[in-house]
């Protein structure tokens, strides 16, 4: 049977990749767009002559629950096998809020260094019912790490 809450999620997903690819086609001048569907990057593209990744998240949390938790959800495995950022090899993490306009863009390096030397809430059972874990990075106490850019929607595609 197809999880339809699944393939919703993907579908926002794929929207966000979206998006975000075509902001750094346009401000930052990233050509030869290729998506990806495995976890190895979301897409790529080409500046300056360099090959750079991105792993994108779209969360839209807020947006369905109405309230705001004010957390970037960091996935690092599910069904105690290694997702997320422990095995991307996307050069960038940019976490996209669609409905608040902004996206936290960050290195993956950095990223990683912020997971492993700051005292993080660890949440077991998110997510893909309840297989996912992850921490909680509170966008707010932790701005200063990343690099936050504003994201017009495209109000047609986030049709509910």
């Amino acid at each position: 049977m197809i999880n339809t809450k699944w393939l919703k999620d993907l579908s926002e997903g794929q929207k966000g990749e979206r998006v975000i690819a075509e902001h750094f086609t346009t401000k930052y001048h990233l050509t030869d767009i290729i998506y990806n569907d495995n976890y190895r990057y979301d897409f790529k593209g080409i500046r300056s002559g360099d090959t750079i990744s991105f792993e994108v998240k779209t969360d839209r949390y807020e947006h369905f629950k109405g309230y705001i938790t004010n957390n970037l959800f960091i996935e690092i495995s599910c069904s105690g096998k290694p997702s997320g950022i422990s095995n991307t090899q996307a050069d960038n993490f940019v976490y996209y809020f669609p409905d608040l306009e902004v996206a936290y863009v960050i290195p993956m390096s950095k990223l990683r260094l912020l997971v492993m030397t700051n005292e993080l809430e660890l949440t077991e059972q998110s997510g893909d019912g309840g297989r996912v874990q992850g921490y909680l990075v509170h966008r707010n106490l932790f701005k200063d790490w990343f690099n936050i850019i504003s994201i017009k929607k495209d109000k047609n595609i986030w049709v509910n």
